[in-house]
């Protein structure tokens, strides 16, 4: 309902990747920052916490690199999945055990509790847990969002999506997630810019953003009304996004920072031909600006539309 493209994505080298967290000798880590400790106090750490933290001392250096090694191509074989998608939808929690049950098991209850996102750190990606419509026994329910290292703007522009969507309670004050605040909008002080290439949050130039003080405020396609090329010459390599005719053209994806007058005209003029700003027709029905690649800028460029955007297509090229 929010306009997203379901797509099912094979889990299990992320849970493999999961499960080394605490059964692998990642676990040492634990060990080494609570050494000193229990060294002088084992008897204030709980029995439980010890018996998992001792649990690195069966563990040599030849299996941590082992692990280094099993981790690194887990992350090889999960990298492709963000050439084609923009993030994954995951279950917070796959149980709510009670203080019952934390008593009687105090280990396998928490380690259910992880299975969707001890991985997130180990593979370097981030994550976002959103809190969604109650269950019907009256427990909490929700979904994590999960994307790679760098788009934490585009998971929190389309968790508050879901947030407003689900209607329920911020936190304990009772209160639904006001609508129609204009979180995902410029001020009147700010312009809007649009960023289809490496500036987008988490890439090469996204610092020239950040360091204008620069204020992300959505994710969205384009109206399908542009082609994406990638420009000849480089490094770096450059996108240039063209307006075509209607029926030629596919949406593409972009965000939309907010700047100030003064940032956003530093900003503009730094932009190298045969780029240049425009206005952009968004899917949002936004008309904010934006790159453009002027015509004689795509000789010797290639089409790369059938990406859908920059992010997929760099993607693809790992």
């Amino acid at each position: 309902a929010q306009g997203a493209v379901l797509s099912e994505v094979d889990m299990r080298p992320f849970l493999a990747a999961a499960q080394l967290l605490y059964e692998g000798p990642w676990v040492a880590e634990r060990h080494a920052a609570m050494r000193a400790f229990m060294a002088t106090n084992l008897a204030d750490v709980l029995p439980v916490t010890r018996g998992i933290v001792e649990g690195a001392l069966k563990f040599s250096a030849t299996d941590a690199f082992d692990a280094r090694y099993r981790m690194t191509a887990l992350a090889q074989e999960t990298a492709p999945v963000w050439g084609r998608i923009d993030m994954l939808a995951l279950p917070t929690i796959p149980c709510i055990p009670t203080v019952a049950d934390l008593q009687a098991d105090p280990i396998t209850p928490n380690s259910r509790l992880g299975r969707w996102t001890n991985f997130v750190n180990l593979l370097d990606l981030c994550a976002l847990a959103v809190p969604g419509p109650f269950r019907s026994d009256g427990l909490p329910a929700g979904v994590t969002l999960v994307g790679p290292r760098g788009t934490d703007a585009r998971l929190a522009a389309f968790g508050r999506q879901l947030h407003e969507a689900a209607e329920v309670p911020v936190g304990a004050t009772g209160k639904v997630l006001p609508k129609g605040v204009p979180a995902s909008g410029a001020t009147a002080d700010e312009i809007e810019i649009v960023v289809v290439g490496a500036h987008l949050s988490g890439m090469a130039l996204n610092h020239e953003l950040a360091s204008l003080n620069a204020r992300f405020l959505r994710a969205v396609e384009t109206e399908p009304s542009y082609r994406l090329h990638a420009l000849a010459g480089g490094p770096p390599r450059r996108p240039g996004l063209l307006r075509v005719p209607d029926g030629t053209g596919v949406a593409i994806a972009t965000e939309v920072w907010a700047m100030t007058p003064a940032g956003f005209g530093r900003f503009v003029a730094g932009i190298p031909a045969p780029l240049g700003i425009g206005t952009l027709k968004l899917a949002d029905g936004t008309r904010p600006k934006g790159f453009l690649v002027e015509p004689e800028g795509l000789v010797g460029s290639e089409d790369i539309s059938r990406h859908g955007g920059w992010r997929a297509y760099i993607a693809s090229l790992a």
